[in-house]
């Protein structure tokens, strides 16, 4: 494997425990770091509230025809909006669905750490070098991590529309959202990864104090 043909690594934090909270070794991790999609426990939900939002459409659609002609205007627009909502919910979570299953059952790595570049396929082209990489921040929301770039310059992007974390329209964009959880690797690893080659390119990494007050 590349990794032990080249030798490459990048130190981290070392992990504290409930009796050691200072002085922790760091991490030594091997490069280049690759995530797959994982399919994660609430991608059935997804799919339930797909089935939900669906029905609901149809029992308002049906109400809606049965009561039309005795309806006034404002009940009907009220039945509209009630039957165009639920679709849109239903589409909206069986697009999510799809993307975690496509995600999940893809054999190629979604998320690749080299030494000299960050690679996100799932809306990036191609790999960025990690000196265009102006700052780094993370963001935990219940849970699931999500890391903010800002880059010197902007670079192309995919849609990531149904997709956690994803553009809703491609184009050129400097700022970017990375979504590091639900893959096949630990996220706080590729969190601490990803903050340690930002500044080690001379980079800055901003909030999370677990990854901002590191120096390698």
């Amino acid at each position: 494997m590349r990794e032990a043909d080249t030798g490459e690594f990048v130190e981290v934090p070392g992990d504290t425990t409930l009796w050691k909270t200072q002085g922790v070794a760091p991490r030594r991790i091997d490069l280049p770091l690759e995530a797959r999609g994982r399919f994660s426990w609430y991608a059935p939900l997804f799919g339930i509230a797909a089935a939900l939002a669906l029905s609901s459409s149809v029992k308002y659609y049906s109400s809606a025809v049965q009561n039309w002609q005795a309806g006034n205007s404002l009940d009907r627009v009220a039945w509209a909006a009630e039957v165009f909502g639920c679709l849109f919910v239903s589409v909206l979570f069986v697009g999510m669905f799809v993307r975690v299953v496509l995600d999940a059952a893809n054999p190629v790595p979604l998320l690749i750490l080299t030494r000299e570049t960050l690679w996100d396929r799932r809306q990036l082209h191609e790999p960025v070098p990690w000196s265009a990489i102006e700052s780094i921040r993370v963001q935990s929301f219940r849970g699931t991590l999500l890391v903010y770039l800002r880059l010197a310059q902007p670079v192309p992007v995919r849609s990531g529309l149904f997709r956690l974390g994803g553009a809703l329209r491609g184009g050129l964009k400097s700022n970017i959202r990375v979504l590091i959880s639900h893959l096949d690797q630990n996220d706080e690893t590729i969190a601490k990864v990803l903050a340690a080659l930002v500044r080690k390119n001379g980079g800055k990494v901003e909030g999370y104090s677990a990854y901002a007050s590191y120096q390698p």
